[in-house]
């Protein structure tokens, strides 16, 4: 079998869950849920979708390997680990900080354990990971491996997002439901333009920045979609940032925090009981915490449908002392 299309079949397709609670039918408002976190155990959520086709090009290269860019619990190099592990391919992961991380880190553990290499840098070093030159030097050390950018927010993760908004959309027309508002955390950009290049139906889609000071997001957005730069000024009025909803900023959670994401996850009962909703705290849990106080607030337009995309991170659970599962 084709290596891409075996990496392919261990994918399912997200499913597109109601949820049910009072406050919802009290504020007439219609939830639903894109679960991209079952899509699979491990190369879960938007990440999937971003290394479909950067996968498919590293193949079709015949790279000697796969290298990428993240932190002691990216959810971008967990999921590219595991696929080169299954498609036997060499990665390498540069990781920012020091091999003591290792013993601090589940997902570090994990990577290590299906034969990725970790290329340990300084936080000075990381910072010049988008510059030509170290990039380089990194490509001496590990001739002819693909490059994925932190986060996989490359130009070929946009149309793997785009295949996500097709999902959606789909899911949508099978259950005769049609969404005015899609909702979605935001960290680099790249899942948000996929969802808005990918729209043909009449919604208004959301993001809520997980980091602090994400103002610069807009032109970063607006960068990612100016290959159809018609398109782009057209569809301006029909997405939007709320940068409200960082909760302190990228990686910051308090114990307030904490605490509101377990009782989430205990009160918003899903249409589908065997998969129970389990929120991360860096991404899915700020989103739907951000929601659900806007709903609280009153501040979300009655009679509106509205989807929240789960979009997976669960692994990152384990940094706060959480599990990855039920």
């Amino acid at each position: 079998m084709d290596a891409f299309q075996y990496w392919m079949d261990q994918l399912k397709p997200a499913p597109l869950q109601t949820v049910d609670h009072p406050l919802l039918v009290e504020k007439a408002i219609e939830l639903k849920i894109l679960r991209t976190d079952l899509v699979h155990p491990i190369i879960s959520g938007n990440k999937s979708y971003k290394l479909k086709y950067n996968l498919k090009a590293a193949l079709n290269q015949a790279a000697a390997g796969v290298l990428s860019f993240g932190g002691a619990w990216s959810n971008h190099l967990h999921a590219l680990a595991y696929s080169c592990y299954l498609l036997q391919r060499p990665c390498v992961a540069v990781i920012r900080g020091e091999p003591e991380l290792i013993a601090k880190s589940a997902m570090l553990q994990d990577i290590q354990n299906w034969g990725t290499t970790l290329h340990f840098v300084t936080r000075k070093d990381y910072r010049l990971r988008d510059e030509s030159e170290w990039l380089a030097q990194l490509a001496v050390q590990y001739p002819n491996y693909y490059c994925v950018p932190e986060g996989g927010s490359s130009a070929l993760a946009q149309p793997g997002v785009i295949t996500l908004a097709q999902q959606l959309e789909q899911a949508c027309s099978e259950q005769h439901w049609q969404p005015n508002q899609v909702w979605c955390a935001v960290g680099t950009g790249g899942t948000l333009a996929g969802l808005i290049t990918g729209r043909t139906g009449n919604y208004q889609i959301i993001g809520v920045p997980v980091l602090k000071g994400a103002e610069f997001l807009y032109r970063v957005i607006k960068e990612r979609l100016s290959a159809d730069q018609k398109k782009s000024t057209r569809l301006e009025n029909r997405w939007q940032l709320q940068l409200e909803g960082h909760f302190g900023g990228y990686g910051k959670v308090s114990p307030w925090l904490l605490d509101n994401i377990e009782e989430l996850q205990n009160q918003l009962f899903c249409s589908c009981p065997d998969n129970a909703l389990l929120l991360d705290p860096v991404y899915t849990g700020k989103l739907f915490s951000h929601f659900w106080q806007k709903l609280e607030a009153g501040d979300i337009t009655p009679n509106s449908r509205v989807i929240l995309v789960h979009s997976g991170g669960l692994q990152g659970r384990r940094g706060y002392g959480l599990d990855m599962a039920r």
